[in-house]
C-alpha cells in the first residue's frame, strides 16, 4: 500500500467524481436513504426502496450499478497509472507486472478483512472469494495481461469480446449434473456449481458467484479500460463525449437485447448485464466528464465527491470494517426516545458523518492512500 501527498496533473477529474459519486452511495447514501425512506412504511415508497436494493434475481434496479461502477473505474484510471508509471525513469515492463500483482494481492487481503471472515481468525468462518474487492482483483489482473501483451485497438477488444462470449459459452453449454446445460436459476447455472466445488467449505453460501465469473468481471473493467483509453486521446471534448455517449446507447441496447437470450442476472454477473451495466457507466462517464472537465463546474459537490474519490479505498474499508455504526449509535443513542422509527436513519447520518470526517481531513492534509 502507498501513501502519497500529490495527484497526477494528467489524471481528469471525470475519473475522480465519477469514482466518488460510486462511493458517495456505497458508504452513507444508500444506508440513509434506505433507513428515511423506509421509517415511513408506507407503500408509496416502495418504488424508492426496490430501486435502492438489489434485485432478487433477473432484473436490474438502480442500486445494482454500484458494483459494476466501482469496476468500471478500476479500469477508467489504467490507461493513466500505467503509463505514468512506465514514464518514470528506470521504470520497465517487469517492474510493471510486479505492481500489478501486489496490487492484486493487496486487493484480495483487503477482500478478505471486508467480507472474507479473516479478522475472525477461524477457518470456520473464512471465505476464499466472496467481496467486490476480489472482483476488481481478478478483472483488474486479466485486464492488465490483456493491455500489456495485446496493444492493438482491435486485439484488446477482441480479448473482451472472447472473454464475454466464453463466460457465455459456459454459461449455456456446460451441463450441471441434476439440472443440465443452459439453466439460470440460482442453484442451477454452472458458475455457482464450479463456486461450490471448488471453495467447499469456505464458499460464501450466497447466490452470487465468483470463480467463474471472473471472465465477466475482466470483461467489465476492459470496457472501463476503453473509456479511460478514449479520455486519453486527442479528439476534442465535444467528440469524446459523443463518442462516450454513442458507446452507452450502444451497450445498453446490446445489453437487453442479449438479455431475449440469457437474462439480465447481477449475481452470476451475465453477459447482458456486463453489456447493460456497462453502457450505463459510460453514460454516467459521460455526464461526469461534461460536467467537470468540459464544462469546468468546480462547486462544492465536485470537492466533495473527489474527496471520495480520492480515497475510494479508505472509504470503502472504513464503511464494511470498521463497524462506524457502533459509534455512532454510542454518540447517538440518545435521540432515540425521540426519533421513534427514524431513529436508525439518524444512526446512519451519524455514520456517513464520521467516515466523511475522516476522509476529509485526510483530503485537507494530501493524503491518498492508493494500491
Amino acid at each position: 500500500m502507498k501513501t502519497t501527498v500529490t495527484t497526477t496533473t494528467e489524471r481528469l477529474a471525470a475519473i475522480d467524481v465519477l469514482r466518488g459519486f460510486d462511493m458517495f452511495f456505497l458508504v452513507g447514501a444508500g444506508d440513509v436513504l434506505r433507513r428515511f425512506f423506509g421509517a415511513f412504511h408506507s407503500d408509496s415508497v416502495n418504488g424508492i426502496l426496490y430501486q435502492l436494493d438489489h434485485v432478487e434475481w433477473t432484473g436490474f434496479t438502480a442500486w445494482d450499478i454500484i458494483m459494476p461502477l466501482f469496476l468500471f473505474t478500476s479500469g477508467l484510471s489504467m490507461p493513466f497509472s500505467f503509463s505514468k508509471f512506465l514514464k518514470r525513469e528506470g521504470s520497465t515492463k517487469a517492474g510493471l507486472y510486479l505492481k500489478i500483482m501486489k496490487r492484486f494481492l493487496l486487493l484480495f487481503l483487503l477482500g478478505w478483512i471486508a467480507q472474507g471472515r479473516l479478522l475472525d481468525l477461524s477457518l470456520d468462518t473464512f471465505h476464499v472469494y466472496c467481496n467486490t474487492l476480489h472482483a476488481i482483483a481478478f478483472g483488474y489482473l486479466i485486464t492488465a495481461l490483456v493491455i500489456l501483451n495485446l496493444h492493438s485497438f482491435k486485439a484488446q477488444l477482441g480479448a473482451g469480446v472472447a472473454l464475454l462470449l466464453a463466460y457465455w459459452a459456459c454459461l449455456t453449454f456446460i451441463p450441471v449434473p441434476g439440472f443440465g446445460a443452459g439453466v439460470f436459476t440460482p442453484d442451477g447455472n454452472v458458475a455457482i456449481h464450479i463456486d461450490h466445488a471448488l471453495f467447499g467449505r469456505f464458499d460464501d453460501g450466497t447466490q452470487y458467484t465468483w470463480m467463474l465469473t471472473s471472465l465477466a468481471f475482466g470483461a467489465t473493467v476492459i470496457s472501463g479500460y476503453f473509456a479511460g483509453r478514449l479520455l486519453k486521446t486527442s479528439l476534442s471534448p465535444e467528440r469524446k463525449l459523443t463518442w462516450l455517449s454513442l458507446t452507452g446507447v450502444a451497450l445498453i441496447a446490446g445489453g437487453l437485447l442479449w438479455g431475449l437470450q440469457m437474462p439480465v442476472i447481477k449475481k452470476i454477473w451475465s453477459p447482458s448485464m456486463v453489456l447493460l451495466s456497462s453502457g450505463i457507466c459510460y453514460l454516467l462517464l459521460a455526464l461526469s466528464f461534461l460536467l467537470t472537465d468540459k464544462l469546468r463546474l468546480n462547486g462544492w459537490w465536485v470537492t466533495g465527491l473527489r474527496i471520495f474519490g480520492l480515497n475510494s479505498i479508505v472509504a470503502y474499508m472504513l464503511h464494511t470494517t470498521f463497524k462506524l455504526d457502533r459509534v455512532a449509535g454510542a454518540l447517538l443513542h440518545g435521540f432515540e426516545q425521540y426519533t421513534g422509527d427514524f431513529y436508525p436513519f439518524v444512526v446512519a447520518l451519524g455514520e456517513f458523518g464520521i467516515l466523511w470526517f475522516i476522509i476529509r481531513h485526510m483530503y485537507r492534509h494530501g493524503i491518498f492512500i492508493k494500491i
